[in-house]
């Protein structure tokens, strides 16, 4: 066996990459409401990394 292994869908690093949502920033453009806002990226919750295994509508699902 390989000493990188990966859970399936993750490659090896995957916490070193960054986030393609917001290509790094840690801000994506949120139209919700009509009229475009800057938010944090739910999918790094701002920190411009790639974070393995997280769901970014788990925040809305829990608030509604």
């Amino acid at each position: 066996m390989a000493a990188d292994q990966s859970q399936p869908g993750q490659a090896a690093g995957d916490e070193q990459r960054a986030c393609t949502a917001c290509r790094g920033t840690g801000r994506v453009i949120s139209g919700l409401g009509g009229t475009p806002n800057e938010v944090p990226c739910p999918w790094c919750e701002g920190t411009g990394r790639f974070i393995p295994g997280h769901d970014a509508q788990a925040a809305r699902r829990e608030a509604g």
